[in-house]
């Protein structure tokens, strides 16, 4: 029911989903902005983590735990400017391209000892920062030649790791963005029905009979209803097919129609 309507939902707001993108909203605005709340839970959850690595513990308060639970599903949806690298986890954020390096480079990734350290850690030392668990040789020592040039340009800066929101053109966060991200099936169904010119409660009652979730006496059995299951008219089981189309008195009124307005009944 909440898919939006040209996925074949009646397109009712998903209360869950809306309070994750307007949780989110916040998390943008830790990212990106300074105030007097951002810097209050900067130096109580963060201190020198990167916002990408914090967990949620059982002694924080329902309003971090509530961030921290839509984190991954918000960060999925940005890259970082890298600035000061403080923000930005080297291996686990989309910063150097389009992926982040743990999904361009995996048999690397799987060898890394610090999988959350970030950018400036990195970057602080030369040669890098990084350690591996075993020697470089072959494919991994030629991915990781690469991943060393493409750094020769990314210089630290003072300020502050800005972070992109990629769903939107200006790079700016938007609830509305994420809503249509998260709802969003991959499916496109046909508009015949919102077009047609009626009142929308039968819109919405020829949606449910299109969905075959009418509350026919089969339908209520399946809620563990334990009444009479046969039709009230010609005592046959009861079906949406059947009430619909089939019962006599169904096959009556759909005659009637075509010899009225000359509309042909329907197939069933």
């Amino acid at each position: 029911m909440c898919q939006p309507k040209l996925q074949g939902g009646l397109g009712i707001h998903n209360l869950e989903l809306q309070n994750k993108c307007l949780l989110s909203k916040w998390l943008f605005k830790l990212l990106n902005e300074d105030g007097l709340w951002q810097e209050l839970l900067r130096n109580k959850y963060l201190k020198d983590k990167t916002l990408g690595g914090c967990t949620k513990r059982p002694t924080d308060s329902h309003f971090w735990k509530g961030l921290m639970n839509v984190k991954d599903t918000f960060m999925s949806f940005g890259s970082f400017k890298v600035k000061d690298g403080s923000q930005t986890r080297f291996w686990m954020d989309t910063w150097l391209g389009s992926q982040p390096l743990k999904d361009k480079f995996p048999a690397l990734f799987n060898i890394v000892r610090r999988k959350q350290d970030s950018v400036a850690k990195v970057l602080a030392s030369v040669p890098l920062n990084i350690s591996f668990r075993r020697n470089l040789a072959g494919r991994n020592l030629r991915d990781w030649h690469r991943i060393v040039a493409s750094l020769q340009d990314v210089n630290l800066q003072e300020e502050r790791d800005v972070f992109i929101w990629t769903l939107h053109s200006s790079g700016s966060f938007s609830v509305k963005s994420l809503y249509v991200a998260l709802i969003n099936n991959g499916v496109r169904v046909s508009q015949d029905l919102w077009q047609i010119k009626i009142p929308t409660r039968i819109k919405i009652f020829l949606w449910y009979l299109k969905r075959g979730v009418i509350l026919t006496k089969d339908n209520l059995a399946h809620r563990n209803w334990n009444g009479d299951k046969r039709c009230c008219f010609c005592h046959c089981p009861e079906t949406i097919q059947h009430l619909f189309f089939q019962c006599y008195y169904a096959k009556f009124l759909w005659r009637a129609v075509h010899l009225m307005f000359g509309i042909s009944p329907p197939i069933a």
